[in-house]
């Protein structure tokens, strides 16, 4: 009978709840709070004004954006760990932080997505599945702060010669008030995701869905027959981390719901990732995914002052049928081309810059570089960079640059990245692109690599029992820079790690910064980076974010840059905070030896000499294979630049023919020109009488040195 009573009660909630939902005040209540709604808000600010006028946009412009801000840090919000009583953007206003980032050489500070996340039930938001990447408002998450301490927080940026950066999320959104009104035929909502309305004659295909706010996985099978039906283009291959994820047909399905019209409503819907993540639909006559989106860069860059916004996830915009079978296309459509390009174009209309979070091999970038994006993440030597260190092998490293090279790309478009929020990953699409092929005289196999890579990764780093594999494929780590390296140098326990332990981490970890910052193009570092962030345990991470399969959040541990939060030791997220080897900012910077101090001194070389601005030319050929060497041209100059890497345990030296390295200067021309380290600012020889460069390195250490071709103060501004 208790039970009887309890399942009524049920009912008579849901009745209730559905009752409720179609008031117009709470259709009113949903459209106010919806991303269209506010985006229209930002566009009645914008549209019919000078501001879109003042820009040229036809062509991405990676100089310029390089000028602005060469060097990014990364604060990531569900982990920091803040003073106690403010909040995660006011703490971002510290002005002992920004003394202290300037004095680093730091020029952007990056915030990823800060907007409202989750998803809404009636009237109650609820969390952020995936780390505020399922967005559902324009404006700060009340938890994380609000929009005025966001504006303060982007003036004190100016006052202290820096600018932020935020993220577009242009593929999804969460399951809030827009999606709410498509579900319920409102408007043109509808026509902002890619979801369709089925017969329901045809409901017998769908799964049950009891709650109305719910949602169940349509079976590969029933997506294939709804193809058939002329509904949807089709099944598409899920890219989410779910072990199951190869299972789903890419759509779900809602509960009936009555509309606005009256009518009682099932919809299927697609997502890429995330069930909870409803995708975009970049080609309806609505064009409500392109206002949203649009109105979410304006609000952006010209009411907030934010001028750099990342794409995340544009390969994946674009959907439309396969003929012959029961797919559908969901990656690197000539629509995700189309709808990237336009958000760029729209961008540099306002006056701002994107980047694109890109993997994929680089002929395919080529196309989407035309007219899109100013740059693009450097997934292409991320994981090289790292990899060496495992064995001592820089020739995958060697090959990527040689790579970017051959197919015509610049390392100056690119965004060299150390930690960030995802994972390590070794996709390595371009060298698993490649068959058969010769490099420096020998024969190679570009798949048959990648699986030695991939094994060698797996067995190593990967089987460090506080990292994780991630992705059914297991193509990627979940860990932080300094969790890699520990077990790559063969730390045991960096948890229990001693001072001689510590130093040979931060060795390796300045010598991937090297790797990354003394190349041409933008160099980003995190937070996680900056302190030497541990990857956090397993069981201390609030078990919802770690739901199917999500291991990157061991990697996103929390973290007091500023040695600030002492009482503070949960992130907004509830994650842990992360072990940190080299501690907090202020104290580094007391030491000369620090990371961060080190960093400084490295970033200051880079700054006086250009480097960010420089054009790549050559990956010459060495004697040792744990070196790889990068040849430069720096601007305004006649000057080369000369990085190199010795990923070997031990001191060695390499000679480097610069006759034979574009642009193929003349032995007569170099002999005995002077040479400078940058870093040390000393001597480093003289090139000799045929044009060779001898390079001395220590073990685990990388140096650039200049070819001074022309009077320092010639070419230095």
């Amino acid at each position: 009978m208790k039970k009887i009573s309890s399942v009524l009660a049920s009912l008579v909630l849901a009745v209730a709840a559905a009752a409720a939902q179609d008031r117009p005040e709470y259709i009113q209540f949903l459209e106010q709070n919806s991303m269209l709604f506010q985006a229209d808000q930002v566009a009645g600010r914008v549209s019919g004004m000078g501001v879109q006028w003042r820009e040229d946009f036809g062509v991405p412009k990676p100089l310029n954006l390089v000028q602005l801000a060469s060097t990014w840090l990364l604060r990531y919000p569900a982990s920091e760990l803040t003073p106690e009583g403010a909040s995660v953007v006011r703490s971002w206003s510290n002005p002992a932080f920004w003394a202290a980032s300037g004095d680093i050489g730091i020029k952007l500070m990056r915030t990823n997505p800060t907007q409202r996340a989750g998803g809404i039930r009636g009237t109650e938001f609820t969390p952020t599945i995936d780390g505020y990447f399922d967005r559902i408002g324009l404006d700060v998450a009340p938890e994380l702060g609000t929009e005025e301490e966001y504006r303060q927080m982007v003036a004190n940026a100016r006052q202290n010669g820096a600018v932020i950066g935020s993220d577009l999320v242009p593929l999804h959104s969460g399951l809030g008030p827009d999606f709410r009104l498509a579900q319920r035929a409102y408007k043109d909502y509808p026509g902002l995701y890619n979801m369709v309305q089925i017969a329901q004659e045809h409901w017998r295909l769908l799964p049950p869905v009891n709650d109305i706010w719910g949602m169940a996985h349509v079976s590969r099978e029933a997506a294939a027959q709804l193809k058939q039906l002329g509904y949807i283009p089709g099944n598409i291959d899920s890219a989410d981390a779910d072990p199951e994820a190869k299972t789903w047909s890419g759509w779900s399905a809602s509960a009936a719901i009555v509309g606005v019209d009256g009518q009682t409503h099932r919809w299927v819907y697609l997502h890429v990732f995330k069930p909870a993540q409803p995708t975009y639909n970049w080609l309806d006559p609505s064009y409500a995914a392109g206002r949203v989106n649009f109105g979410d860069l304006a609000h952006n860059i010209v009411d907030r002052g934010v001028p750099v916004v990342r794409l995340d996830a544009d390969t994946f915009l674009g959907l439309e049928p396969q003929k012959g079978n029961d797919k559908a296309s969901s990656y690197l459509t000539p629509l995700a081309n189309v709808s990237t390009t336009d958000i760029a174009m729209a961008a540099r209309k306002l006056g701002g810059f994107t980047y694109q979070e890109f993997a994929a091999p680089l002929q395919t970038l080529k196309q989407f570089a035309t007219n899109g994006a100013d740059m693009s993440y450097d997934f292409f030597t991320r994981a090289e960079v790292l990899y060496g260190l495992i064995n001592g092998d820089a020739l995958p490293l060697r090959l990527a640059h040689h790579f970017l090279l051959d197919a015509g790309i610049q390392s100056n478009t690119l965004v060299h990245d150390l930690q960030n929020h995802d994972e390590i990953t070794f996709q390595l699409f371009e060298l698993g692109s490649h068959g058969d092929f010769v490099f420096e005289g020998r024969p190679l196999n570009g798949q048959q690599l990648k699986g030695q890579i991939l094994d060698t990764m797996r067995s190593t780093v990967g089987a460090a029992p506080y990292n994780r594999l991630y992705r059914p494929e297991k193509d990627g780590v979940a860990t932080t820079f300094a969790g890699f390296i520990a077990p790559a140098l063969g730390v045991a326990d960096p948890y229990k790690a001693t001072p001689e332990q510590v130093e040979t981490i931060r060795r390796a970890h300045l010598m991937v910064a090297h790797a990354n910052a003394m190349i041409p193009g933008v160099f980003a570092l995190s937070s996680w980076d900056l302190v030497g962030a541990l990857p956090v345990p397993v069981e201390s991470i609030p078990a919802g974010l770690t739901a199917g399969g999500d291991w990157r959040w061991v990697n996103r541990g929390g973290v007091d840059l500023m040695g600030a939060s002492s009482k503070t030791t949960t992130a907004v997220a509830g994650l842990p905070k992360a072990q940190a080897l080299y501690g907090p900012l202020p104290q580094q910077l007391q030491d000369p030896n620090s990371f961060a101090s080190r960093l400084k001194t490295m970033l200051a070389a880079r700054k006086q000499y250009r480097i960010s601005e420089a054009t790549m030319n050559a990956v010459p050929p060495v004697n040792d294979p744990g070196v790889a060497v990068l040849v430069m041209t720096l601007p305004d100059s006649q000057n080369l630049a000369v990085t190199a890497l010795n990923y070997g345990r031990k001191a060695t030296s390499v000679e480097v023919d610069l006759t034979q390295t574009p642009p193929g200067i003349p032995a007569a021309t170099l002999a005995g020109v002077g040479t400078v380290d940058v870093i040390s600012g000393q001597s480093a020889g003289a090139v000799s009488a045929t044009g060779g460069l001898k390079i001395d390195l220590e073990g685990i250490a990388g140096r650039t040195i200049v070819v001074q071709r022309q009077p320092q103060a010639a070419q230095a501004k």
